[in-house]
């Protein structure tokens, strides 16, 4: 018995699609040189400039003295007794300043309850007067209640740090009259001045309330120990 294999038919190879070479379409603009060679040096001079503005025009860095928190809490105290000395006819209020304030962005937020009773909610141009007399023009905004532009100033001139308590006077509705109590020059050590006044006063008040204690028909007789101490000494 003869086996017959069948072979199945192979796949023509398909022909090949020639191309015909034809002209590269060239740009009718004129040819310019390519340079792959990195140039950075007018790129490092914009750097240095965009640096360097920021340091002198936009902010500085933190170099001020670090006070304690009893160094704070006393120049916070010592401001609160100034702001009782001034003129109760003026709105006046204590600030205790923070890094932001005196470095970096130099923005001041005031108290809001403040500006909404005694400055209108628009930006105007303010005065900030020292204590020698001194002015710096700023810019109060009002829909953000703070100073911005000239507060940089002021606080640059007098050396603010983080800590010190300012104490601010409106005297004109346009002009802050600003007493500083620097943080880091307190000595915390030293003895608080006494209210002679009010020390009188609680002297007196204590004083009265012995002397009512003693007229008084209610008082609880002595028991025990002491009253048998006190018949022995008679």
């Amino acid at each position: 018995m003869s086996c017959v294999f069948l072979q199945s038919p192979r796949a023509r190879p398909q022909s090949r699609k020639k191309f015909e070479a034809t002209e590269v379409r060239r740009s009718s603009r004129a040819r310019s040189s390519v340079s792959y060679k990195d140039d950075f040096d007018e790129l490092d001079s914009f750097l240095r400039r965009r640096r360097g503005s920021r340091n002198t025009e936009q902010g500085r860095e933190y170099t001020g003295r670090i006070a304690s928190y009893e160094q704070q809490q006393c120049a916070f105290r010592r401001a609160e007794r100034l702001q009782n000395r001034l003129d109760p006819e003026n709105p006046s209020f204590v600030k205790t300043m923070v890094r932001s304030h005196v470095s970096s962005c130099f923005w001041l937020g005031l108290p809001t309850s403040f500006c909404k009773l005694h400055l209108p909610p628009r930006e105007f141009k303010m005065v900030l007067e020292d204590e020698e007399g001194g002015e710096f023009d700023a810019i109060y905004i009002g829909s953000r209640t703070g100073l911005s532009g000239g507060w940089r100033g002021f606080a640059m001139h007098h050396n603010l740090e983080g800590g010190d308590s300012l104490v601010f006077e409106l005297v004109e509705p346009d002009r802050f009259k600003i007493y500083i109590i620097k943080a880091a020059d307190e000595d915390v050590h030293e003895s608080e001045p006494v209210d002679e006044k009010a020390d009188g006063d609680k002297k007196g008040t204590n004083a009265k309330d012995a002397s009512d204690q003693n007229d008084s028909p209610n008082v609880e007789p002595l028991k025990g120990a002491k009253r048998r101490k006190l018949r022995g000494r008679r």
